[in-house]
């Protein structure tokens, strides 16, 4: 529709007429030509992705590797429920560019460096600018915003350095995280969430009611 009332598509018109920078996040930009992929890693905004929602949409395939190579900043989110893992989204991300291309290893930045490692980094620097949170590191000025793997697991108790991101990333999943900490306050503790009968009870509840309206 932007097209048939500008002429112009969605992202050339937003480019053509608004000031984005880095304090700009552009959901889903999954239809980007070669022109708006560039413009929007000058830009310094970041590509809100949200693989499983574009998945299960049939929306395609964010150009990831030609945005990456031209130093583009992305994180990952959701907006349909229809995952709401860390890990699901990252392997998706990956997985879309390897089906395209036909080849292995395609977000991991540079020969005999980690897809797991280089995804997890970018995502996570990308969401902490989207957000404006001083979050995304282990470091002084930060929240401790923190997610603890579960080191009883025998897949990451076996795993060295990036390996073990790999492994979660790629291999296990939600399984893998036993605790995660959000601005100084433990969440998830031992895998369960600390209110969790009473968020099932509210979700049951509200489920309900939909179905009898």
């Amino acid at each position: 529709m932007t097209v048939a009332w500008s002429g112009r598509r969605p992202l050339t018109y937003l480019f053509d007429e608004m000031p984005v920078d880095g304090r700009w996040c552009l959901i889903h930009a999954t239809h980007a030509d070669d022109g708006e992929v560039s413009r929007l890693a000058a830009s310094g905004a970041v590509a809100g992705l949200c693989p499983a929602t574009e998945a299960s949409l049939g929306d395609g395939i964010f150009p990831a590797v030609t945005y990456q190579t031209q130093g583009g900043r992305f994180g990952i989110g959701t907006d349909s429920h229809v995952a709401t893992g860390v890990a699901e989204e990252l392997r998706l991300l990956e997985y879309g560019q390897r089906l395209r291309d036909e080849r292995r290893n395609r977000l991991n930045g540079g020969p005999h460096r980690s897809a797991g490692r280089t995804l997890y980094d970018t995502a996570l620097a990308g969401g902490a600018q989207a957000l404006g949170q001083p979050i995304g590191a282990i470091a002084p000025g930060k929240l401790a915003s923190l997610t603890v793997l579960d080191g009883k697991d025998a897949f990451i108790a076996a795993a060295r350095e990036d390996a073990t991101i790999d492994r979660w990333l790629f291999a296990l999943g939600d399984k893998a995280v036993r605790d995660v900490m959000v601005a100084g306050r433990w969440v998830i503790r031992d895998g369960h969430h600390q209110e969790e009968d009473q968020i099932d009870d509210a979700f049951r509840a509200t489920i309900a009611r939909l179905a009898a309206a």
